[in-house]
Formats: structure tokens, C-alpha cells, sequence
């Protein structure tokens, strides 16, 4: 835009204290979007989403992380040194290894229901 007169000059600051405005206003959304995004709930619910995707590496590592906390759980519960004792806690591994990679879809599927009831937008 060329300016030639005072009249130009003043449309010309017009329309860019009106681009200014715009621009403003887009920055503060995006300010405050990124802001939602950070706050403590919103990342548990992101980070909780792309676990439970079907064939994410977040589901792998999610029915990884249980039968390592199955695992866990059941040598606390099965300590010792009797012969018993290993036994069990090599069944309960074994099990908890099968069941999961068994029941891979419902664990899923259960995961996901609970996303939805807990981070579900209220209307």
C-alpha cells in the first residue's frame, strides 16, 4: 500500500492497529490453550489416551507395566526360599503373562471406558 496523504496514512495505522487486534487475540487463545494443556489433569488425560490406543507403543508398555506389577505384587506375596514358594511365584508370572496377552482387547476396551467416565467433558 502506498501512501500519498494524511488520509492513506490514517486507513493504513487503522488497519494495522485492527491486525494487531486480531493477532492479539489468536496469541491469547493459543496462551491459554497451552496453559489448559499443562495443568496436571489434562496431561494425565493425554498421557492415559495414547496408552490405551489400540497398537500403541503407550498399550504395549501399559500391559507390559502390569504383569511387571503382577510379577512384583506376587514375589512379595510368595516370599521365601521353599521350593513351594518358587513354584507359585513361577505360576503366577506365567499367568500373569498369559492372561494379559489373552485378554489384551478387554483390558483395552476397560482402559478406555475408564478414560471416557473420568475425563468425559461435562455438559
Amino acid at each position: 500500500m502506498q501512501i500519498n496523504n494524511v488520509r492513506d496514512l490514517d486507513m493504513a495505522i487503522a488497519t494495522l492497529e485492527s491486525r494487531k487486534t486480531v493477532q492479539e487475540k489468536l496469541l491469547k487463545t493459543q496462551v491459554n490453550e497451552i496453559v489448559e494443556s499443562f495443568k496436571p489433569k489434562n496431561l494425565l488425560k493425554s498421557a492415559f489416551k495414547s496408552a490405551t490406543e489400540n497398537g500403541s507403543t503407550g498399550g504395549i508398555l501399559l500391559k507390559a507395566a502390569g504383569s511387571i506389577g503382577t510379577s512384583v505384587l506376587g514375589g512379595k506375596l510368595l516370599a521365601g526360599t521353599g521350593i513351594f514358594n518358587k513354584l507359585a511365584g513361577t505360576a503366577l508370572n506365567a499367568g500373569a503373562a498369559n492372561g494379559l496377552l489373552n485378554n489384551k482387547d478387554k483390558i483395552m476396551a476397560w482402559g478406555k471406558a475408564i478414560y471416557q467416565n473420568l475425563f468425559k467433558k461435562k455438559a
